[in-house]
């Protein structure tokens, strides 16, 4: 009795002993409303995930990059963060497209991350005084053979050159004769869209105003260029108030340069940083990240003839020197802007271009055979002239850099001169050589209303610029330096004087072209991906920029020996 006593009504009843009494009958049990504990912790559970999912799904990066659920195809990946990458990444975020820039250099200026502060929240970067400086640290640049100094940081060579802005002249637009939609006419709305001009003088009109990008004439004028001037006039040499003017680039005169009140107003700095703030769903970062080798794969051509090939991945090595390998989705667009050198390198790693210098460097037979990649290079050839000078035309200027290069050598500037917020240099001029039988003769090389224009095939006409003529286009640009700061001549000397001072010779319109030739015995790309992809910015995409690792602080060093 005792034991059935603990069973359940059924279980008695099926326990029951047919000798014995008959049970008492029993009032049914009415029936439990609501649900048992178990079923409400899982309703409990359940309710938990779908809140969980539902806030994921108002935020997709985490959902993207952690369950690689609901994640779309970026539109564009641009490869290089250099002046041209920020433009184009400046663009694609203002039309709303999806898009990577990848870098393989890290931060520079303040704006872009870096911390190597000179100056409270200025890096080296953003002091213009200090661009031949930074233009010979080693450890933010790609080491290549010869004269040339390529920036390895997010802004490229934007952030460690002379910050001069002197615009394209309109024979050199047309003389390439491009297309129809790539004309004088069409660059020069580009040119003021982007300025924001904050000069002052009779040509302000032929500038922009609301631009993201300042111009500026030199907030310091060395003693030295007002000398300059001076003897110019003297020599009947026309002053001209503005290279960037209607018929004005022929002369002597000050120059425009990209200083945003005292502080270098790079590419980076003014296009793709305020991009990525201000669409970080769309547009993305990725520092210390090489691409060396882009994956082609043979596509159909849409005009139906010749070969064609898609871009199906790339790879390259992080900044821990693993390689990572990353596909491209079947839409997604690539933009290679990682510069004159870097590019058509990239190129040719990746089987596309001269097979005859793909050869010499071990990298096999072309995929698709261009010639002309890595071929007719142009640069400014200068020559540097080195004068005497008596101490009374740099007094000024040797005072500025003694400053510049204490600094540097003993930590931060406790404050911030004026001076420093030029790049050493204020003057110079556009002249004509001679050389060419149709150079400067007089009065005829000053340009005419565009009324007098005719059809004239060696002649170009506009209505802004009046008449030119092609082959008098000034072919010589000289400026003056009162210290030798101008990089490649501080790189052989890196010696500072002040009795000394350096007018360079650059030409214009050079003749001669350069051909990419890499090192000797140079290993061809290797095709190794074992340790999978660093990151997955195609399907995994996190909205804002990229997380990226903090560089090393940099302790500052004075390049060069003074005297």
């Amino acid at each position: 009795a005792s034991s059935a006593s603990s069973l359940s009504p059924v279980s008695s009843l099926l326990s029951h002993d047919s000798s014995s009494s008959p049970p008492k009958p029993t009032k049914a049990a009415a029936p439990r409303r609501g649900w048992s504990c178990g079923t409400q912790g899982l309703v409990l559970v359940f309710g938990v995930l779908i809140l969980s999912l539902v806030i994921f799904m108002a935020l997709p990066s985490p959902l993207c990059s952690q369950l690689h659920i609901g994640c779309r195809d970026i539109d564009v990946v641009v490869i290089g963060a250099g002046p041209a990458g920020s433009a184009v990444a400046y663009h694609l975020a203002a039309q709303g497209k999806r898009a990577l820039v990848i870098e393989a250099g890290g931060p520079s200026q303040m704006a872009t991350g870096g911390e190597a502060y000179l100056y409270k929240n200025l890096t080296a970067f953003d002091i213009p005084l200090a661009w031949s400086y930074v233009a010979q640290l080693p450890e933010y640049h790609w080491d290549v053979h010869g004269d040339a100094i390529l920036a390895k940081v997010v802004g490229g060579c934007g952030v460690h050159n002379a910050m001069l802005y002197v615009r394209a002249l309109p024979e050199n637009i047309e003389s390439w004769n491009m297309s129809q939609w790539w004309r004088w006419q069409d660059i020069l709305d580009q040119y003021r869209r982007l300025e924001q001009y904050q000069g002052a003088g009779e040509t302000t009109a032929e500038h922009g105003e609301g631009g993201p990008t300042v111009t500026s004439e030199p907030i310091y004028e060395d003693i030295l260029g007002q000398k300059f001037l001076e003897t110019t006039e003297i020599l009947g040499i026309p002053q001209t108030r503005d290279f960037n003017g209607p018929g004005m680039r022929f002369g002597a005169g000050k120059y425009h340069f990209n200083i945003r009140h005292g502080v270098r107003d790079g590419a980076a700095a003014t296009l793709l940083i305020p991009s990525l703030r201000a669409h970080p769903e769309n547009l993305a970062l990725s520092m210390f990240t090489l691409v060396d080798k882009i994956e082609f794969q043979n596509a159909q051509n849409p005009n139906g003839d010749g070969h064609a090939l898609r871009a199906v991945s790339l790879s390259g090595v992080d900044k821990f020197g693993n390689r990572w390998s990353q596909p491209l989705g079947t839409k997604t667009k690539l933009v290679l802007a990682a510069g004159a050198i870097n590019t058509p390198s990239l190129l040719m790693k990746s089987g596309i271009g001269n097979r005859g210098i793909m050869a010499a460097a071990g990298l096999g037979e072309p995929l698709l055979e261009l010639p002309f990649v890595g071929k007719g290079l142009q640069d400014h050839p200068a020559v540097g002239l080195v004068f005497e000078v008596l101490p009374p035309l740099t007094a000024d200027m040797a005072s500025v850099y003694r400053r510049f290069t204490n600094y540097t050598q003993h930590g931060r500037m406790k404050d911030y001169p004026t001076s420093f917020g030029y790049p050493g240099f204020s003057t110079g001029a556009f002249l004509y050589s001679g050389i060419d039988e149709a150079s400067f003769q007089g009065e005829e090389s000053v340009n005419t209303t565009a009324a007098a224009a005719d059809d004239d095939d060696d002649e170009y006409s506009d209505p802004n610029y009046g008449r030119r003529t092609k082959k008098r286009m000034p072919d010589l640009q000289l400026t003056v330096f009162p210290i030798m700061i101008e990089p490649h001549i501080a790189k052989r000397t890196l010696e500072i004087t002040y009795d000394k001072v350096l007018v360079t010779v650059a030409v214009v319109t050079p003749r001669t072209h350069y051909n990419l030739r890499f090192a000797e015995n140079a290993p061809p790309v290797s095709n190794r991906d074992d340790d999978g992809p660093l990151w997955n910015p195609f399907l995994c995409w996190r909205g804002p920029p990229l997380t990226q690792p903090k560089p090393p602080r940099h302790r500052f060093r004075s390049p060069v020996r003074r005297q």
